[in-house]
C-alpha cells in the first residue's frame, strides 16, 4: 500500500514540474549537431508558478562535451515574428531538464502574451531516441 501510494505521489509531483500545455520542444539533427528550440507561450498560469522544469531527452553528454544555449524573447506584438535576445542567467541545465527562473522574470516586468524561445546546440551521439522529437 505504501508503495502504491508514493509511487501516486511521485507521479503527480513529476507531472507538475514537467508537464506544460504552453511548451513545445523541437530537436533538428545537423550536420552531427543536435539542435533544440523550446517554444513557450507566457500566460497568467505559468507566471505565477515559482519556477518551471522542462523535459528534454537530448543533452545526455553535456557533462563531457558542452552546448551552446541562448534565450530570445517577443513582446512586440509580432507574434514570433520579431525575436530579442534575452540573459540566460537564473537557468540551469541538468541531465534531465532545463530549470527557468519564471518568478525573477515576472519581477523583471514579462507579462502574459509574451513569447519565448531558448535554442540550444551541442554535438550528437549515436543513442536511440537521441535528438528526436
Amino acid at each position: 500500500m505504501k508503495t502504491k501510494l508514493f509511487t501516486i505521489c511521485l507521479l503527480l509531483v513529476t507531472s507538475q514540474v514537467f508537464s506544460s500545455d504552453n511548451v513545445s520542444v523541437k530537436y533538428d539533427a545537423i550536420n552531427g549537431f543536435c539542435f533544440t528550440t523550446i517554444d513557450i507561450t507566457v500566460t497568467e498560469d505559468w507566471l505565477n508558478k515559482e519556477e518551471d522544469v522542462i523535459e528534454i531527452n537530448s543533452y545526455p553528454n553535456f557533462r563531457q562535451q558542452g552546448f551552446i544555449m541562448d534565450m530570445f524573447y517577443s513582446n512586440a506584438g509580432f507574434g514570433k515574428a520579431q525575436w530579442t535576445e534575452m540573459d540566460t542567467g537564473g537557468i540551469y541545465v541538468m541531465p534531465v531538464g532545463i530549470y527557468l527562473p519564471v518568478s525573477a522574470w515576472k519581477q523583471g516586468g514579462m507579462q502574459a502574451g509574451w513569447y519565448l524561445r531558448l535554442s540550444m546546440l551541442n554535438p550528437s551521439i549515436e543513442t536511440k531516441g537521441y535528438c528526436e522529437n
